[in-house]
């Protein structure tokens, strides 16, 4: 399990080790898995505003879309400019372990976000605990179920938006493990695609046509759920069927307000570009820092979307920033 940790503990070491002794020309090179993402331009918005209030400059890097082997040449690249500091979401966890291992023996800090790789080789990972995420969308599956059934009992499935992807892996995982607390849920199926909207509604319509008694389905991404979505709304089962997804893009929230979807299991992309910069920076100074950090999960439905603490989670342009306390 993550530590959760105050990125303010950090801070406090930061300073000890010597804060004054920063160089202005200072550059973070930040990398994401897909540039053409909206999660991952949440990312960079939380990275160049770190990169504001430090006062250096962030570079934005990545693929297009994910790809292992581009971004291991991204990485490589990224490293040879000698950054004061790299983070990175790594898109494959067997592939880019040696790569962010050699990056790390080279001297340059490399801090991990959103997903993990193997290596132990990093200053600091900041991620959703994934596993958690997905009981938790096993658990508003449930209630969604029992709402719109009078019981917890059906067949449900899951989309997966690619497979060997350490975040989505473990969130899967956990939605599977979070079923068994259901006995009268019987999970049926699970399609994998390649990450792509069209894709996620096609097949979430193959699914409902084949097994007309299903009564649920997890999307585990942005690009899932969009697409989940889509094919709900189109079927106009929005309160027959029980859409739970991951992340809230504009999308996504646009399918929890007519229903299409019942809850959304959010996670915070800004603050691990936010965090992920500020954490870099440090640890390019001497500081210590926490092994792994845990950004927070939540879930969100059509009842609770207009709390005023959930609007920075579902629209960056709204996030405002305030001295962290541990709330």
């Amino acid at each position: 399990m993550k530590k959760t940790l105050l990125l303010g503990a950090a801070l406090a070491a930061f300073t000890l080790a010597g804060m004054n002794g920063a160089k202005a020309e200072d550059t973070i090179a930040v990398i994401v898995k897909a540039t053409t993402s909206e999660y991952w331009q949440w990312v960079f918005k939380g990275a160049e505003d770190a990169g504001k209030q430090l006062g250096i400059k962030v570079d934005k890097l990545g693929t297009p879309k994910d790809d292992a082997a581009g971004q291991i040449a991204v990485l490589e690249s990224a490293a040879g400019s000698k950054p004061a500091a790299i983070v990175i979401s790594p898109t494959i966890y067997e592939a880019l372990g040696d790569p962010i291992s050699a990056v790390s023996d080279a001297g340059v800090p490399v801090i991990m976000i959103d997903s993990g790789a193997k290596t132990d080789k990093y200053a600091a990972f900041l991620t959703t605990n994934n596993e958690a995420g997905g009981k938790a969308a096993a658990d508003a599956m449930a209630s969604c179920i029992k709402e719109r059934t009078g019981k917890v009992a059906g067949k449900v499935g899951y989309l997966t938006a690619m497979a060997g992807h350490e975040s989505l892996d473990s969130r899967d995982k956990g939605f599977v493990e979070g079923l068994k607390a259901y006995p009268d849920l019987k999970l049926v199926g699970n399609r994998v695609a390649n990450n792509e909207e069209a894709e996620g509604m096609s097949l979430t319509a193959d699914m409902i046509t084949k097994d007309s008694d299903l009564v649920g389905l997890f999307a585990d991404n942005a690009q899932m759920g969009t697409g989940a979505g889509a094919s709900i709304a189109e079927q106009k089962l929005g309160a027959k069927f029980c859409l739970v997804a991951f992340d809230s893009d504009a999308g996504e929230v646009e399918h929890l307000k007519d229903g299409s979807i019942y809850a959304l299991i959010i996670q915070d992309p800004y603050m691990m570009g936010f965090g992920g910069v500020w954490y870099g920076y440090a640890a390019a100074h001497g500081a210590r820092l926490p092994k792994d950090v845990d950004t927070g999960v939540g879930t969100v439905t059509k009842a609770n979307m207009d709390d005023p603490k959930l609007a920075g989670l579902l629209d960056v342009n709204k996030r405002k920033l305030s001295p962290f306390i541990g709330n």
